[in-house]
């Protein structure tokens, strides 16, 4: 799962920790699944576009979405393969992203009424929606629940 989070930090895609505190919180099965299937989701790409990374983007160094720029990059010369998988995946990505976003807009209230004075960061968040869990709003709950990936 840490490879999943990693990935999403990379790729650009995790300054959601706030969503991702809730979603522990509110639905930790939901989210260890979720982060199971991206994480099989990155393996899948890494066995279909490992000789593609070696062989032109060897020399980046990975994080904050650098290696994934890299393989856009030169999405016109990496295998058929490899470019079904990174495109798939991208859009996996941006769907669990906008999910996310829903996440935090439907909980978003809930934070700043029952957390607030809450620093955020190290599930502090998490800890603090989870010992107020019994006030947490129908809607915030309901909007963790939809997080999916295929």
């Amino acid at each position: 799962m840490k490879i999943a989070l990693r990935f999403l930090a990379a790729a650009g895609l995790l300054p959601l920790g706030v969503v991702l505190s809730v979603t522990a919180y509110a639905q930790s099965d939901t989210m260890g699944a979720i982060l199971e299937k991206l994480t099989a989701r990155i393996q899948t790409l890494e066995n279909s576009c490992g000789e593609d990374i070696k062989k032109f983007c060897s020399t980046v160094t990975p994080g904050e979405g650098r290696v994934v720029y890299c393989m856009k990059a030169h999405e016109d010369k990496i295998s058929p393969n490899c470019a079904f998988e990174l495109d798939d995946l991208e859009a996996d990505f941006q769907n669990v992203l906008d999910q996310f976003k829903e996440a935090v807009r439907a909980c978003q209230s809930d934070i700043a009424k029952l957390c607030g004075q809450t620093a955020p960061g190290q599930g502090r968040i998490a800890a603090c929606l989870a010992a107020n869990k019994a006030s947490v709003t129908q809607t915030c709950v309901e909007a963790v629940e939809k997080l999916q990936i295929k």
